[in-house]
């Protein structure tokens, strides 16, 4: 083995049988970071998707007043999955205080209105800023705008008129979208996950092998040894992309178990996160491990203090994701360009491989090759860090 190579590794042993040592930082790069995120995040989903798909098997429940003035309304309603009940005395006190979502009331003249053939006024009492009534709002409408059409159909048809002549544009949908690429839409945070628990895994011990070092007192004798300093850069870089691959593949795992276990079946989506997927999103958050590490340790390298380094890497961990963030509020297709900024390239491959897509050969290279040459570019100014003096200073 090569000297300098020989002074990495041992470096590389080093830190990370020093950082081992502290069980109280392992359990909260471990398992706050990587294990607990995924874990959550795929019960949460589950309850969510239970909420969802009870919800739409249970019947409307739907206060009406005047109901006996509109007797095919109400037959409609209750042949559509709707329980009609009693509205009480004063809806919006009622509505207010959660006691219903939405009221249906039929003024009096409804019927006389009805039989003249003019617009038969119904009224709905509800509240716009309740979100958790909005489901039942939302129901209600569509029920009584279909009644409408129906009722509109049925008058054309009394004048001999066909129920088309209102509707010469008719347009069909043909969704050519597959169960596993609507399953990626609901898995969009999955990447995010898996990212961050690279940085995080890395965090502790950038910190501590540089600033915490410097702290104690123990960085100047080790940067007085035979050792380049290159070489112990690097030791220290490849601790902590150590821990880092250890957090990614803690997560990614917990992915790997937690999400087939998820009832994706009841929304009629299917969700690929399988072993193959598992090795995939694993091999393709790689290259962004090594730029993690550089960049965490550049930041620990620059900083004076354990508080001040702790203080600017907790900022530094938003940067790498601010892609990420940019994809969630403005979605894009993968293009060639995008495979050059990194984090942006591994979510947009990483759902690729949830859809179930194809792997573009070509993308995955140049995302590797752009995210290993930003991170060199980063050890390479942690390398001239650690060259001046003023490091131990």
């Amino acid at each position: 083995m090569a000297p300098m190579l020989r002074n990495i590794v041992t470096v590389c042993r080093k830190e990370s049988r020093d950082n081992a040592r502290d069980r109280r930082t392992l359990m909260r790069v471990f398992l706050l970071g990587p294990l607990l995120g995924p874990v959550l995040f795929a019960g949460m989903m589950s309850v969510m998707i239970q909420m969802i798909a009870g919800s739409a098997e249970e019947p409307l429940k739907l206060p009406v007043a005047g109901a006996e003035h509109a007797p095919n309304l109400i037959a409609y309603l209750r042949a559509h999955h709707t329980d009609i009940q009693a509205a009480p005395a004063d809806p919006a006190a009622a509505i207010k205080a959660g006691q219903v979502d939405v009221v249906l009331q039929i003024p009096a003249s409804y019927p006389a209105d009805f039989i003249a053939g003019k617009p038969a006024q119904l009224d709905l009492v509800l509240n716009a800023a309740d979100q958790s009534a909005e489901k039942s709002v939302r129901r209600v409408k569509a029920l009584l705008a279909a009644y409408s059409g129906q009722l509109a159909g049925l008058r054309l048809l009394a004048r001999g008129v066909s129920p088309t002549t209102i509707h010469p544009v008719a347009v069909i949908e043909h969704d050519i979208s597959t169960p596993a690429a609507r399953g990626a839409v609901l898995l969009g945070m999955v990447p995010y996950f898996c990212l961050f628990a690279v940085l995080i895994g890395g965090f502790y011990l950038a910190i501590d092998t540089t600033a915490g070092e410097r702290e104690r007192g123990s960085l100047e004798p080790l940067l007085g040894t035979a050792a380049p300093r290159s070489a112990i850069m690097l030791g220290k870089l490849a601790a902590t992309a150590l821990f880092s691959i250890a957090s990614l593949a803690i997560a990614v795992a917990a992915f790997g178990i937690s999400i087939p276990l998820m009832p994706m079946a009841e929304l009629g989506v299917q969700l690929n996160f399988g072993a193959w997927e598992v090795v995939w999103v694993f091999l393709t958050c790689l290259p962004f491990v090594a730029l993690s590490a550089a960049l965490l340790t550049l930041v620990a390298a620059f900083s004076r203090s354990f508080k001040e380094a702790q203080a600017w890497l907790s900022v530094v961990l938003i940067v790498p994701v601010l892609p990420l963030i940019f994809t969630a509020v403005h979605p894009v297709h993968p293009k060639l360009w995008m495979m050059l900024i990194p984090s942006l390239s591994q979510d947009l491959l990483i759902t690729g491989v949830m859809k179930g897509e194809p792997l573009s050969g070509l993308f995955l290279g140049l995302s590797a090759a752009s995210t290993l040459v930003v991170a060199a570019v980063l050890a390479a100014v942690t390398v001239r860090l650690y060259r001046r003096e003023r490091l131990v200073i």
